[in-house]
């Protein structure tokens, strides 16, 4: 059964650890019964690889790189936003650091280094946007800048928005995850109230009532994707 509890992490709190793209620090994973995982990883040099069950998204947090993704090569600066669907084969080099959300969570048994699996034929394509590209819009959290959404046909949906006083909502189908870029305040989920800074990651099962005080901007990641008739004001 997907996870019912809520969970509040600082980044700083967790011990960062080797992986195949650099250091890795794994905020939410499938240890957490979650719906989907949440890591910040610093990328050097990773080795071309792909997954064949893992959805990823890559949004830059500080630094500059590339990751080239489907034979693509894309320059990342903070705000890039890369969508890498199963299949698709991709790397990062430079020194960027970069929030990952993984839907399933993160699984090692899913990761295919390219020089000893060849990767199916029949991979969707990428996403690449950034978020200056995008205009936000008035929302019933503040503002919304949607940088991935229903209409990309996704499975997990990814929103920065600049939150000054979300009213108690609930949604009955959309898990979030919050993970805080600037800013402070207070998140209320469910019977628990988390205090917030840069850093902290906040995980929303679906069907929680929760509600922002305080002025801050998070990085909210939706599976599935926002869908404004499963928003339920309290």
């Amino acid at each position: 059964m997907p996870r019912a509890e809520p969970i509040c992490r600082s980044r700083s709190e967790i011990q960062s650890v080797p992986c195949p793209c650099g250091q890795s620090c794994r905020i939410i994973t499938a240890a957490d019964d979650a719906v989907m995982g949440f890591h910040v990883t610093t990328i050097d040099a990773a080795e071309p690889h792909y997954h064949r069950r893992t959805t990823e998204i890559y949004y830059v947090l500080e630094g500059t790189g590339t990751l080239t993704v489907a034979d693509q090569s894309v320059a990342l600066s903070p705000g890039s936003t890369v969508y890498v669907p199963p299949g698709c084969v991709h790397f990062g080099d430079g020194g960027f650091t970069a929030a990952i959300v993984c839907m399933p969570p993160f699984d090692a048994t899913d990761e295919f280094i390219l020089a000893d699996a060849p990767p199916p034929a029949d991979a969707a394509a990428p996403i690449v946007r950034h978020f200056d590209e995008i205009e936000p819009i008035r929302s019933s959290c503040g503002a919304s800048t949607r940088i991935l959404t229903r209409a990309d046909g996704v499975p997990v949906g990814l929103h920065v928005v600049h939150i000054w006083e979300a009213e108690m909502h609930y949604h009955n189908q959309i898990t979030e995850i919050y993970h805080i870029l600037s800013g402070s305040g207070a998140l209320t989920v469910g019977e628990e109230t988390f205090d917030l800074a840069p850093g902290v990651t906040v995980y929303v099962p679906a069907g929680l009532p929760h509600g922002g005080e305080g002025d801050f901007t998070a990085i909210v990641v939706c599976a599935p994707p926002f869908d404004p008739t499963d928003q339920i004001m309290v």
